[in-house]
C-alpha cells in the first residue's frame, strides 16, 4: 500500500501547481517534494506530471490522482471531525468569501477564536465563482457568496447585507454617464456584477452594459489592490461600502453618493445535505447578535466621510451626461 503521506505531498502539489509552494506548504525541501512524486509514479507505473524546463502539468493520471486524494481527505477529515465530541466551542472551521465582505467576517471570526482558543478558523478570500466550487468540492465548509444561487446541490440562505457603492479618485468630477464613460471601469471578480447593478438603476435610461466601459486595469486580489488604482485617478469601481471606508488610502477616493442605492445580499452557502457541526450555528448566531452594530458602525462611517468631503448623504439627482 503506498504511503499516505505522499498522496498528501502529491495533493498540495496538484493545487499549488507549484514545487517551490507545495514545499513550503508542507514545511519540506523542493528535493522532497520530488521524491514523493517519484515514489508516486513508480508505485502507479504512469507518469503523473508532464514538465516543460521550470514549470509542469499534471498527466490525465495525475488530474484522475489529484481528485482521488482530494475526496480522500476531505472524507478523512470528516471522519476525524466526527470521531470528536460535537462542542460549538471547538473544532476546523474552513470559511471562503469575496473580499469585500471577508475582511469584515475574518475579524468578526478572529475576535471569536480568541474568545474561545478551542476554534480552528481557516479563511480564505476568492471570488463568488470559486466559493461556490470550493463548496462543491468540499475545500471549504461555508462560503459567503454576494451573488444569488443556482445550483441544485447547495443550500443558501440570506445572511447579512452590503450597500454597494462607486469608488473614484479624489478631486474627480465624474458624476454624469458621460464622465464616468470617459474615467473608464477598474475591474475586478466581482466588478461587473456590482457595477451593472449600480449602474442600471441610477442610470436607468444610458445603461445598457459594462462593455460600453473602457477597461483601465484589473486585480484579483483583496481590496488593496482593487483600490489603488482608483487612488491614482486611472478609473471608477463598484465595490461595498465597507471596502472602500477600510481602504487605506481612503483619502485618496471618493464615495459618489447614489440617488438609489443598490444593497447586496450576502448569502451563506453551503452543500446540499451535508450536515455541519454545531459551532457553525454557534458562530452563524454569535454573527448575528452583533450584525446591527456593524452595519451602524458603516452607517457612521458613511456620514463621517460624506460630512468630511461635504458632500451631502442623500445625493442630489444627477444630471444626464
Amino acid at each position: 500500500m503506498i504511503n499516505p503521506v505522499f498522496l498528501r505531498t502529491f495533493s498540495i502539489l496538484a493545487e499549488e501547481r507549484s514545487f517551490t509552494r507545495a514545499a513550503e506548504a508542507l514545511a519540506m525541501s523542493q528535493p522532497g517534494v520530488s521524491q514523493h512524486l517519484k515514489a508516486l509514479e513508480d508505485y502507479y507505473r504512469t507518469p503523473l506530471v508532464s514538465r516543460e524546463g521550470r514549470h509542469f502539468e499534471l498527466t490525465d493520471a495525475g488530474r484522475r490522482l489529484a481528485d482521488y486524494t482530494r475526496s480522500l481527505f476531505a472524507e478523512h477529515d470528516r471522519f476525524r471531525t466526527s470521531l470528536a465530541a460535537d462542542e460549538p466551542e471547538r473544532g476546523l472551521c474552513r470559511f471562503s468569501s469575496p473580499g469585500s465582505f471577508g475582511i469584515k467576517m475574518y475579524t468578526f471570526l478572529l475576535r471569536i477564536n480568541k474568545q474561545h482558543p478551542g476554534l480552528s478558523i481557516h479563511f480564505a478570500y476568492a471570488p463568488n465563482a470559486t466559493v461556490l466550487k470550493d463548496v462543491l468540492e468540499e475545500r471549504i465548509d461555508v462560503g459567503f457568496m454576494s451573488q444569488a444561487v443556482d445550483e441544485a446541490n447547495v443550500h443558501a440562505e440570506a445572511f447579512a447585507e452590503e450597500r454597494l457603492c462607486l469608488a473614484l479618485p479624489k478631486g474627480t468630477k465624474a458624476t454624469t454617464w458621460a464622465q464616468l464613460k470617459e474615467l473608464g471601469f477598474i475591474n475586478h471578480p466581482d466588478g461587473f456584477h456590482h457595477a451593472s447593478r449600480i449602474l442600471a438603476k441610477n442610470f436607468p435610461s444610458d445603461y445598457v452594459t459594462m462593455e460600453d466601459f473602457q477597461i483601465r486595469g484589473f486585480s484579483n486580489q483583496i481590496v488593496s489592490s482593487i483600490l489603488e488604482p482608483v487612488a491614482m485617478g486611472l478609473g471608477f469601481t463598484a465595490l461595498p461600502e465597507s471596502a472602500c471606508l477600510s481602504f487605506a488610502g481612503r483619502a485618496k477616493i471618493r464615495i459618489e453618493p447614489l440617488p438609489m442605492p443598490v444593497i447586496d445580499q450576502i448569502y451563506w452557502v453551503q452543500k446540499r445535505g451535508r450536515q455541519l457541526p454545531s459551532r457553525f450555528a454557534y458562530l452563524k448566531a454569535e454573527y448575528g447578535k452583533v450584525y446591527k452594530n456593524l452595519a451602524m458602525v458603516d452607517e457612521s462611517l458613511l456620514k463621517s466621510a460624506a460630512a468630511t468631503e461635504r458632500l451631502p448623504v442623500k445625493a442630489k439627482a444627477r444630471r444626464k451626461g
